[in-house]
């Protein structure tokens, strides 16, 4: 089978490399699809490859919290997303968001 256009054979090494170790050195019962793919990442990011993950949505937009004052995410509904400790939503929860 020859590599795909466009991806360097020294990165498909890498990834073999990788694919190879991860089967040898983990038990069958304990191998995954999951395992094997962080197995390869690890293996390209330190063997210096850069692991790219494009953008096809806007940057997610910002808001200071009325309550806590610090920036959170904000939600599709234009509020400001959950957060604070688990069971203890911070009040400024759900509030509309006023961009940053």
């Amino acid at each position: 089978m020859s590599p795909q256009p466009g991806i360097p054979p020294a990165a498909i090494a890498v990834i073999a490399a990788a694919l190879d170790d991860y089967r040898l050195t983990t038990p069958q019962h304990c191998q995954n699809p999951r395992g094997a793919a962080e197995q390869a990442a690890a293996y390209l990011v330190s063997s210096g490859w850069g692991l790219y993950v494009p953008r096809t949505e806007q940057p997610r937009t910002r808001a200071a919290c009325p309550a806590c004052t610090v920036n959170h995410l904000v939600t599709q509904a234009g509020r400001i997303r959950r957060h604070g400790p688990h069971g203890h939503p911070c009040p400024g929860s759900g509030f509309p968001a006023r961009a940053v």
